[in-house]
């Protein structure tokens, strides 16, 4: 077991007894979050197994006069998916020892650390499910599928993948198509963003909307930090020309885009998996575009994109009876499953294809400055 070892300058009396800790940023996908299956995060909970039921829209045209209806009426098409939660534990460990050299409370400071951690592990999970695959018999984490385990999930999804600019760059063959972004023409914009929209409302079957305010029908995007920049730049006459001229205007503060019915939300861990090694190995992303540029993915989606299982809210347990007391620990644990959702699509008489229910995934240009 390795215990906590206090840091020398820490010692030091004169030291201010306060801690400091790392700002960790918030869940940015929490505000998409719920139960219900207009959200873009769809939560149920479930110890064990949890099926999510996954409805799509009546396409038939009914009857119309004295026609008679009974006989007439069409089947809900629906699909299921199945969530298997599994337990995530942390914890921080120390000695009574060590304890009493730093004035600070160091049980105290492991608390909203181990928050954090439950928090960041929540978020990345989230990531890692947005960019998975499924070759119509198996789910991969996008960095641990194979070549072709890639392909396959391609050609399944044909009109939900966008390979930047226009969607003469699909072939079905993901690394070819990847190597065919251009470094300026299929950078992230806000044309890319319209016609992502269009691919999600002509997707069969089409891929919900969120609805807001009973009417208001919209789509919401993730991307990372890079990609969202060339979108500002895309948007950055729109907003001169077309928006109020004040301190509110999109081109004078942070904050998430709008375009086209669409809310653009900038995530910067996204970029994190590309290029710093979160979760599984995204980095092959960081050469794949042309001339070896980076590319990198947005995530477009409507209703019911993921699944949440939840078997347990994150909890704080504190264990004071190790050693006779003498090594106290403070732990989190949570339990969940959080997948892309995937429904069998047997409507080309073929076998099953495992078609992603409520997402286009767009990939394009996105050159890292920093």
């Amino acid at each position: 077991m390795a215990n906590v070892t206090v840091a020398t300058e820490l010692r030091v009396k004169q030291f201010l007894s306060e801690y400091y800790r790392e700002f960790v940023r918030g869940n940015r996908f929490s505000r998409y979050t719920g139960t219900s299956s207009n959200n873009v995060i769809n939560v149920k909970d479930g110890k064990k197994q949890i099926e999510i039921p996954l409805v799509n829209r009546l396409s038939g045209t009914g009857v119309s006069g004295s026609a008679t209806l009974r006989g007439n009426g069409e089947n809900i098409p629906n699909h299921g998916y199945t969530l298997t939660p599994t337990y995530f534990r942390n914890a921080v460990e120390m000695d009574r020892e060590e304890m009493e050299k730093p004035n600070i409370d160091l049980m105290g400071a492991a608390r909203p650390l181990l928050m954090d951690w439950s928090m960041e592990k929540i978020r990345d999970d989230m990531i890692e499910a947005m960019g998975a695959v499924h070759n119509g018999t198996s789910y991969f984490n996008y960095g641990d599928a194979t070549t072709g385990q890639r392909n396959s999930w391609a050609v399944n999804n044909a009109d939900r993948i966008l390979y930047g600019a226009t969607v003469a760059n699909y072939t079905g063959v993901h690394a070819t198509d990847l190597a065919k972004l251009d470094a300026t023409a299929d950078e992230l914009t806000k044309e890319t963003l319209s016609l992502a929209k269009r691919m999600a409302k002509n997707a069969r079957p089409r891929i919900r909307p969120v609805k807001v305010q009973e009417e208001e029908e919209t789509f919401i995007a993730f991307c990372d930090s890079f990609a969202f920049r060339d979108l500002k730049a895309s948007l950055a006459s729109t907003h001169g020309s077309a928006r109020e001229r004040s301190k509110n205007n999109p081109l004078y503060r942070d904050g998430d885009e709008v375009w086209d019915g669409v809310i653009i939300r900038e995530v910067p861990e996204i970029g994190e998996f590309i290029d710093n090694s979160y979760g599984s190995d995204w980095s092959s992303l960081a050469t794949a575009g042309g001339s070896s540029g980076r590319v990198s993915p947005v995530f477009f989606c409507g209703a019911q994109a993921l699944g949440y299982g939840m078997g347990q809210r994150p909890r704080i347990i504190v264990d004071r009876d190790y050693d006779y007391g003498f090594q106290p620990g403070v732990a989190v644990e949570l339990k969940h499953d959080i997948d892309k959702l995937f429904f069998d699509d047997n409507s080309s008489g073929t076998s099953s294809q495992h078609v992603q229910h409520g997402m286009v995934t767009i990939w394009v240009n996105a050159a890292k400055d920093i």
